[in-house]
């Protein structure tokens, strides 16, 4: 069996909150008030042997900034990234309150700086569909620019016309067949929609979703239907539908422990792949 606690390893999708917004909004706690210290966040990566881990903003600058500008989201993100050189990494944020010039330019901006990886792009908290005129301008600069696009997609099975759908992905895709682009969290349970397109999937969130879903045995087939290769580690800590933040690294490695990866293919899982992601 194996140590999947132990084995070295990238956590491509996590939340960390900047020391003033944390400070401000104390009394009112929530998951990313109570855990997303990144003091505390470093003992949880020294734990469990996460090499380097990547913050994901929002889209939303009243999360991540007390002046609710996307600059200064930037700005919390490489302090953040600061504080722990070459172990914390990040992507850049997008606030479609500005028009698309504004954005390209803070964009280009922030993909200079090494601690920025590339672009999140997370749709259902605009609630502006990922394949719209506004992140169409987005697409083509970062395909351009080879520069790594993620995107988030967790819709139910009901929810065909989800902000950040598959099948709205899809689009993205036939315009920009050669755009970096990972998933976040599969494509949620219209995952089908995405497979043999060569795309990075990371389990971000959804792992003990699917297992609640499918079981053990089910969610491992879905896994090895992503394709391996492609298949990313990454939690969304310390967020979760189905648990607590103290619970998820824990049930994380429980789960993968009892699926037939074998030590080379968890390897690839937990770290070899994202590397290869960010083209590192």
């Amino acid at each position: 069996m194996i140590d999947w606690t132990n084995i070295k390893k990238i956590d491509a999708h996590i939340h960390l909150m900047p020391s003033d917004v944390i400070e401000a909004n104390k009394e009112y706690g929530g998951n990313f008030i109570d855990f997303g210290d990144v003091e505390d966040y470093l003992k949880i990566m020294d734990k469990y042997n996460i090499e380097s881990a990547f913050i994901m903003p929002f889209n939303d600058p009243y999360m991540l900034s007390m002046d609710f500008n996307v600059c200064t989201v930037h700005n919390n993100l490489l302090d953040m990234c600061g504080k722990a050189k070459n172990r914390l990494f990040c992507f850049a944020d997008i606030d479609i309150r500005n028009d698309i010039e504004k954005t390209i330019q803070i964009l280009e901006d922030a993909v200079r700086r090494e601690e920025v990886l590339g672009v999140k792009i997370h749709a259902a908290n605009t609630s502006y569909p990922i394949d719209g005129i506004y992140y169409d301008e987005i697409f083509k600069w970062a395909n351009k620019n080879n520069i790594l696009v993620e995107i988030h997609s967790y819709p139910r099975t009901h929810l065909m016309d989800d902000m950040c759908s598959p099948t709205r992905i899809k689009n993205i895709i036939k315009k920009y067949p050669k755009l970096r682009m990972s998933i976040a969290h599969i494509g949620g349970f219209q995952y089908e929609e995405l497979t043999d397109l060569g795309l990075f999937f990371n389990i971000s969130a959804i792992l003990p979703d699917l297992v609640d879903k499918y079981g053990i045995a089910g969610t491992n087939k879905i896994l090895r239907r992503l394709d391996v290769e492609k298949l990313v580690f990454a939690t969304d800590y310390p967020d979760n539908r189905k648990l607590e933040p103290i619970e998820i690294y824990d049930k994380y490695f429980e789960i993968l422990s009892q699926m037939d990866f074998s030590e080379e293919e968890a390897e690839k899982i937990c770290r070899l792949n994202a590397l290869k992601m960010i083209n590192k």
